[in-house]
C-alpha cells in the first residue's frame, strides 16, 4: 500500500542499510590489521596528512555506483599508505636505497591481499553483498608531499536492488 510505504521512512532502507553496513565492515576489516592504525573515509583532501595522523593509513571512499533493476553496484577505492623513512646512513644496496619505500609498498600491499580475502570470506557468509572481480592494485610514492607510499587499490561491490519493489 503506497501510503503505508510513504508513512514509514524505514519501509525502503535495504539499500541504504547495506552501504553503511559495506562502509562499516571494510572499517573494521582495516582497522584489524597490524599494518593500519587509522581508518579514514570520504575525500583523500579533507584527511589530514601532516605528522598527527597516525600512519599507517586506509582511506576509504566509494567513488561510483550503477544501480541496475535487481543490483547496485559500488565502485570502491582504497588507499593504503605509511610514512617513508629515510636512513642518514649509505644505503645497503642500489635497489633498496636509503630508506623503507620497499618494505612500506610491501607491507601495504599484504594488507590489499588481506582485505580481499577477508570481503570475500564475509561475503559468502552474508547475503547482502558480494565483492565484483578482483582488486586492481596500483603503487605510489609520490603522491602525497609527507613522503608517503603505498597502494590505490580499487574494487567493486554488489547488492540487491530492492528498492524497485517499493
Amino acid at each position: 500500500d503506497r501510503k503505508h510505504r510513504r508513512a514509514n521512512p524505514h519501509f525502503c532502507q535495504d539499500i541504504m542499510n547495506t552501504y553503511f553496513e559495506i562502509i562499516d565492515d571494510l572499517q573494521e576489516i582495516a582497522i584489524a590489521e597490524p599494518f593500519v592504525n587509522t581508518v579514514t573515509q570520504g575525500d583523500i583532501t579533507d584527511v589530514d596528512l601532516n605528522k598527527s595522523t597516525i600512519f599507517p593509513l586506509c582511506h576509504l571512499s566509494v567513488t561510483n555506483a550503477s544501480i541496475a533493476s535487481n543490483l547496485v553496484t559500488l565502485d570502491v577505492s582504497v588507499i593504503l599508505m605509511d610514512i617513508i623513512d629515510f636512513s642518514k646512513d649509505n644505503p645497503s644496496s642500489d635497489i633498496r636505497g636509503n630508506n623503507n619505500e620497499m618494505d612500506t609498498l610491501n607491507t601495504q600491499l599484504n594488507v590489499a591481499s588481506r582485505l580481499q580475502a577477508t570481503i570475500l570470506r564475509n561475503s559468502n557468509i552474508r547475503d547482502t553483498y558480494q565483492l565484483e572481480g578482483p582488486f586492481s592494485c596500483e603503487p605510489f610514492t609520490e603522491r602525497f608531499e609527507a613522503n608517503l607510499s603505498g597502494w590505490s587499490v580499487t574494487f567493486s561491490i554488489s547488492m540487491n536492488n530492492s528498492m524497485t519493489s517499493c
